[in-house]
């Protein structure tokens, strides 16, 4: 009997591992993705369907899911990100994160589409992957060492310096909550602290080498539609800055529209006299020796490889950090000296810690240090002023090994704050426990999107981006999505609406491998929803209208809604902003004196849970929504546990 069937555009294996024993089998994919579509999809149904409502993030028990999109593998422009999922340690919930990645293709021409592992390891153990060939190898040698070192030394091991892989550093061994995993030496899945789940598993890191190959169903279709898509981004405007700065290019426009964390979100914008002296793409120009990307990538890449010949830095080489690590490293902690964000991303890369997780702790220890509410007897002696670049690098390296006060703020702000007490949670930024970086006052799509998110904050599972964008196409935002004013960042009507749609998208941009940065989320002239539909079909051979990926990413968000309500006592309150965001106005800049309204802010929130199908008070998914979306048995489990919504 033939156990799996021909599939195109997957690879059509699902990998089981369980480390505690060393056993290993396989499933087929075809048993997931009809309805979930892939990566995160599987995952999540994965996950919720198997883990015990007892299990706990750093238990033997749970799951650490890797999963490449659909996509991967395939000239599909875009689709170059990989996805790990598991029962995350900052939220104790759902925790999924994406990265762009060379292992996710290798996986899938290996044969494989997810790896589903569970157990611990009895002592340090790395994954090898080499076609059919799984291997689990000693990395008693590998434990203790940096992510960069770590690829140094397997490549070498195995005679093979092309080979990509993902891993984690001490952050992760040490179980840090905000650890994430490190492609290689510069690409994280961060958010979430997955690297502490993979780090309480004994596993260091996963090596895949693959020698096949992934079709697609309808060849000619398939590239006639990736030649369409490429002929819009040729004409679209915003290819050409990515290609240039990455995502540093929205430096100026950031600024304009109150974009910045400044001082720990005391400030959204810099102060002018330091405007000039930080701009970060002039760090790029005066440092950059190449350029780099990942395959398929519509924009040819957001990446720069600098060499820091000059300054505190000098002879440091290393790929430049994205917007991100800008904003919650650099000008959080109001550091001047340009070069630093690449000195911190690299650092934190090595070390395998998310820069939010960083950024969020050491904001709030130097918030609450400048108030008085923490001391040098708290901190060791570590004086936490503004702007002190060694004392942050000295702080990271403390995070990553749990020395000291660093040992306080391994732990996010969220708990910080609650060990040291002291009136301190206010300045703790946090939704559901994990460390925001996102501005929310001043774009009240961007920060619906945020605060709802199921993996607790982070603008890419649902935050609307185009509303402080220059050079909207405002028609065309309006077509699609279905709201008059797509443009107007402090008006809460239709943000709702703008919010449910790149749920969506966001959803399927994940679970397809492709970028977010690639899709109508970033430039309104790039793929949407009806683009990838038609690439989809194609590929796979089964026509799947917009309709159908919107049902699928709705079964998804719901499922993870479920997660959440099974394994944390999440409710309306906790897709509520901050209270700093809430209660506080903006104080300088072009937006100066702009206050949340809670009362509109509360209105918009229920129309959100209208659009979903969800109970306006708790915020719970209702039986009917659950139903409508095959999802039966997730409403009788929810009714057990007295988190069912009722219906309106």
């Amino acid at each position: 009997m033939k156990i799996y069937e021909d599939v195109y555009a997957y690879a059509g294996k699902i990998l089981r591992i369980d480390l505690s024993s060393g056993e290993y089998f396989t499933e087929p994919t075809l048993k997931y993705v009809k309805e979930w579509l892939g990566a995160p999809g599987i995952a999540i149904k994965i996950l919720y369907d198997e883990l015990k409502p007892w299990v706990t993030p750093y238990d033997p028990s749970n799951k650490l899911i890797f999963g490449s999109g659909a996509l991967i593998g395939t000239l599909a422009p875009g689709a170059n990100k990989m996805n790990v999922s598991t029962l995350g340690p900052m939220t104790g919930g759902w925790a999924s994160s994406c990265s762009d990645s060379y292992v996710g293709g290798q996986l899938k021409y290996a044969g494989f589409d997810s790896i589903v592992i569970s157990g611990k390891a009895h002592k340090p153990i790395y994954l090898f992957i080499n076609d059919n060939h799984i291997e689990i190898k000693d990395a008693s040698h590998l434990w203790g060492k940096t992510t960069w070192q770590t690829l140094e030394l397997i490549r070498k091991e195995l005679n093979d310096p092309g080979l990509h892989i993902i891993s984690i550093g001490p952050a992760g061994e040490n179980l840090v909550r905000g650890a994430c995993i490190i492609q290689d030496e510069s690409r994280a899945f961060g958010r979430c602290g997955t690297g502490a789940v993979m780090g309480s598993k004994n596993l260091k890191a996963l090596v895949a080498k693959g020698s096949g190959s992934i079709k697609v169903a309808k060849k000619e279709e398939f590239m006639k539609s990736v030649r369409e898509v490429l002929k819009m981004y040729k004409k679209a405007k915003s290819p050409d800055k990515t290609y240039k700065y990455g995502t540093l290019y929205n430096f100026h426009t950031k600024q304009d529209v109150c974009g910045i964390n400044y001082k720990n979100f005391q400030y959204l914008a810099l102060p002018e006299d330091m405007v000039k002296e930080m701009d970060p793409r002039k760090v790029i120009d005066k440092f950059e020796v190449s350029h780099r990307s990942f395959p398929a990538c519509g924009i040819h890449g957001c990446g720069r490889y600098l060499n820091i010949n000059k300054g505190p830095y000098a002879g440091l080489k290393s790929e430049c950090n994205q917007w991100e690590t800008f904003s919650t490293l650099q000008t959080r902690l109001a550091i001047k000296e340009p070069t630093f964000m690449v000195k911190a991303n690299a650092l934190c890369n090595q070390l395998g810690i998310d820069v939010d997780a960083v950024g969020g702790a050491i904001g709030w220890a130097m918030e609450c240090y400048q108030r008085g509410i923490i001391n040098d007897k708290d901190t060791g002696g570590i004086k936490l002023n503004w702007g002190d670049e060694k004392v942050v690098l000295k702080l990271i390296e403390m995070i990553a090994y749990r020395q000291g006060f660093g040992n306080i703020l391994s732990e996010g702000s969220y708990r910080a704050s609650e060990i040291i007490g002291r009136n301190s949670s206010y300045y703790a930024l946090h939704i559901k426990g994990q460390d925001l970086y996102e501005v929310c006052r001043g774009a009240l799509g961007f920060c619906l999107g945020t605060t709802t998110s199921t993996r607790g904050g982070g603008h890419t599972t649902g935050a609307v981006a185009c509303e402080t964008s220059p050079g909207l196409d405002i028609e065309k935002a309006r077509v699609m999505y279905g709201v008059d004013n797509p443009n107007k960042p402090l008006e809460y009507d239709g943000k709702a609406e703008m919010t449910f749609y790149i749920e969506i998208l966001h959803r399927i941009n994940n679970c397809l491998g492709i970028c977010h940065i690639n899709t109508v989320w970033w430039d309104i002239d790039l793929i949407g929803l009806p683009q990838i539909a038609i690439l989809y079909s194609a590929a796979t051979g089964w026509e799947t209208s917009v309709e159908k990926l919107n049902e699928m990413a709705m079964r998804q968000l719901n499922l993870e809604k479920a997660f959440n309500l099974k394994f944390t006592d999440f409710e309306r309150k906790d897709d509520m902003p901050t209270p700093r965001d809430l209660y506080e106005s903006i104080p300088t800049g072009k937006l100066k004196g702009w206050r949340m309204d809670e009362k509109k802010f509360n209105k918009m929130l229920d129309e959100y849970y209208v659009i979903h199908g969800w109970n306006k008070k708790t915020g719970y998914p209702t039986r009917d929504t659950l139903a409508r979306l095959g999802l039966d048995y997730v409403a009788d489990d929810l009714g057990k546990i007295g988190k069912l919504g009722k219906n309106r």
